[in-house]
């Protein structure tokens, strides 16, 4: 016994300090973003360091997704203080995963700042050791780690937290690497697990975030005809075809209300956002933010071509390359080429040449932006990396120049990589506005069809009574039920400050009743003259009940699938494989055989890798604690210049800073400026239905500016989903109007 604990001391130390160096890289690379500029909070919110895309929206969700989960309700679709407090389904349509991430983390931290650092520091590290796990099954120890590094710190990677602020994309870097590890054990052995392991990942994927999620499917599609082609052996389709299937029945809770129920809601950001119009043309452009995007792209499409010219080159053995911690097997090894054929075919999918291909594909404006297939290309860049240095490290016949030369060109093209992660994306992040959070958070996306846009709306008392002879007395007002009594003398109208919405149910006296929605979309309900008890709550609709029950399906089929046909025996020792998944590089060999295993023994690895995440975890709290502390100032302390507008903020109705920027419309030579809130809400209605005849009768009135692209504008005043800005040159210099939140780079 004394000899079996320490042949697995050293292996369970190595776990111990790959998952540490993992958390501390994520702390290093997170850290800068959160500590960099911090001011302390200000109006009672929390202060971010650096201003983003999606990082205010995001954080305003968490904050209400928290509120509706700790009152009880056990998915919140509702969020109700949005809109000037007439709320938003929000979440009946954007995915779910990442707010209950956060919720989780803020229940220990009650903190939202720390809660983001922490998601955002630990998320690098997950998507590390994830992306270390699936190379670890076809390439050695230092292959497999600077695989990982290249994962975990590539240029995209990173510029979703610092530029974007996209956080659900950033969190689901974490899911792919397993998504793709379960995919190929499905297609190699088919056991059930595996169908449980790809069922559970991508179903968690579909709730975490839909765009890459929806790409990652046809993906998955692409890769096994291509395996079953390859291998003649068209049962691996069908494995990975209900290994989707089951994914997607666990996500039917989110999928199906968001698909059914989308009809009744406004939906502006495929036409905003055009899937065709943000391929990756390496072109030059005014924008800062496209060319960290193009400098992204072009490095990772470097080491993805530089590392096919080394496995071209280098051609070692199969007994060269097992010598190579014993992990690289003929079936492993053959994966090398599918992962070449992948990041080929998704570095190929985000540029303009991709255009017939993905005009091919239903649903693509999903997407919005086709340089997120940057999430794919990178772990497929990392894993043929990975392979190109097993190659270089098990050729014994390369003379030592051609040796040299291979080893500079993958370390060249590693820390190229890593140097424009540092300096491009991080170090050109450092010098945006600080972002401050929303006072008051206004979108017009997904609120009810017909409504007036909520930046319109008249902020009024929560229950108004027409005609106004009637009194209330209101005994709930909660996220997603109302209680309140009514008394009137005559036939009356009741408005309620609540959008009108699928799922809303009332109630006068027991009886249900029906919404009706009152000019601006509000809920307005007729009660008789009297006094009357009146409830309205937020009930499931068919779709969702439906959802609910297809995902307990699903996750019962996932739990069942994960234990069937396996004793307990086979459950606690280690099984023979294609690619054995131990972190250490010695094959198995006469005289050293790993034990058989026991139940102590698997409670000890996990006991101890849990013990560290534990260790690190407090470790970064406490580093966060201390910074915060340090740099902390109070509102007092910002300044602005005198005569200048406050620094651009986000929130609804604040004052835009005086920094300049440019007008910028991807594939367009102008730009639409509305020059009153009338003309924006005609524009935007126009680009939602493609009116162009209403779009040139707007330009023909002069109510809207054509005004060129990479035109200097300074803005003025922000509020959600757009911006007033004064034009600084041309022949509208010194004109004001609107644009929309992302027209500005």
């Amino acid at each position: 016994m004394g000899k079996n604990l320490q042949i697995k001391s050293p292996a369970l130390a190595r776990r111990a300090l790959i998952v540490l160096c993992a958390v501390i890289a994520g702390a290093v690379l997170a850290a800068p973003f959160y500590l960099s500029n911090n001011q302390g909070k200000l109006n009672g919110k929390v202060s971010i360091a650096v201003y983003t895309h999606d990082m205010g929206p995001h954080l305003a969700v968490m904050e209400q997704f928290d509120k509706v989960l700790r009152s009880g309700v056990f998915y919140p679709r509702w969020l109700p203080d949005f809109n000037k407090g007439y709320g938003l389904a929000w979440t009946n349509f954007y995915p779910p995963g990442f707010y209950y991430l956060t919720s989780l983390v803020n229940l220990a931290v009650k903190d939202w700042t720390k809660t983001l650092f922490l998601v955002s520091a630990l998320g690098l590290a997950l998507s590390g050791l994830t992306s270390y796990f699936l190379a670890r099954q076809f390439y050695g120890t230092l292959a497999s780690a600077v695989a990982a590094l290249v994962y975990m710190a590539g240029p995209y990677h990173v510029l979703d937290l610092y530029w974007r602020g996209a956080m659900p994309e950033f969190v689901g870097f974490i899911l792919v690497p397993l998504i793709i590890y379960f995919a190929f054990r499905l297609g190699t052995e088919g056991k059930t697990r595996h169908y449980a392991g790809l069922g559970f990942f991508h179903g968690l994927f579909l709730m975490t975030h839909i765009p890459v999620a929806f790409l990652m499917t046809y993906l998955l599609g692409f890769y096994a005809i291509v395996r079953a082609v390859r291998e003649r052996d068209w049962r691996i389709a069908l494995r990975l075809g209900l290994g989707v299937s089951i994914s997607i029945m666990l996500s039917a809770i989110y999928l199906l209300p968001s698909i059914m129920e989308l009809k009744y809601a406004v939906e502006p950001f495929s036409n905003l956002f055009p899937y065709n119009s943000s391929y990756i043309t390496l072109l030059p452009g005014a924008d800062s933010f496209r060319a960290v995007v193009n400098a992204s792209f072009a490095v990772q499409a470097a080491a993805l071509l530089t590392a096919i010219a080394i496995l071209r080159w280098v051609r070692p053995t199969s007994s060269d390359l097992g010598s190579v911690g014993g992990r690289a097997r003929e079936e492993g090894n053959s994966q090398t080429g599918l992962w070449v054929l992948m990041g080929l075919t998704t570095t190929f999918m985000c540029t303009s040449l991709s255009i017939y291909v993905s005009s091919l594909i239903p649903k693509i404006d999903v997407v919005s932006f086709a340089w997120r297939w940057l999430v794919l290309v990178g772990l497929f860049v990392s894993l043929v990396v990975g392979a190109a240095i097993d190659h270089l490290r098990a050729s014994k016949y390369l003379n030592p120049i051609g040796l040299w030369a291979g080893r500079a060109g993958i370390s060249a093209v590693v820390l190229l990589n890593i140097w424009i992660t540092l300096y491009a994306v991080i170090g050109g992040a450092l010098s945006n506005p600080p972002f401050n959070p929303f006072l008051q958070f206004v979108e017009a996306g997904f609120s009810p069809r017909g409504s007036t846009n909520p930046l319109d709306i008249p902020d009024t008392a929560l229950v108004m009574i027409q005609p106004q002879s009637g009194a209330f007395e209101i005994s709930r007002w909660d996220p997603t039920y109302h209680e309140f009594h009514v008394s009137v003398s005559e036939p009356s109208q009741i408005r309620l400050k609540t959008y009108n919405f699928q799922g809303w149910v009332a109630r006068v006296d027991g009886q249900r009743t029906p919404i009706q929605s009152d000019p601006d979309g509000a809920q307005q309900i007729d009660v008789a003259p009297g006094i009357h008890d009146v409830r309205v709550s937020f009930d499931t609709t068919g779709p969702r009940a439906a959802g609910t029950v297809l995902s307990a399906i699903g996750l019962l089929m996932i739990i069942g699938l994960t234990f069937k046909g396996r004793p307990q025996g086979e459950m606690v020792r280690d099984e023979p494989s294609v690619a054995k998944t131990e972190f250490d590089d010695k094959a198995a060999e006469p005289g050293s055989i790993t034990p058989a295993g026991t139940k102590t023994q698997w409670f000890k690895r996990f006991a101890g890798i849990s013990i560290v995440l534990v260790v690190a975890t407090a470790i970064l709290v406490m580093t966060i604690r201390r910074f915060n502390s340090a740099k902390t100032t109070s509102p007092s302390n910002v300044t602005t210049q005198p005569g200048t507008a406050p620094a651009p903020q986000s929130p609804s109705g604040s004052q835009g800073g005086d920094s300049e920027v440019r007008l910028y419309l991807p594939g367009k030579e102008s730009v639409m400026v509305a020059l009153d809130d009338a003309a924006w809400n005609d524009l935007i209605a126009a680009l939602s239905r493609r009116d162009e005849r209403a779009l040139e009768s707007l330009a023909a009135s002069e109510r809207i500016l054509m005004v060129e692209t990479g035109t200097r504008v300074r803005p003025i005043e922000t509020t959600m989903g757009r911006v007033k800005v004064r034009i600084l040159e041309g022949p509208y210099v010194m004109k004001e109007g609107w644009v929309g939140e992302r027209w500005l780079r």
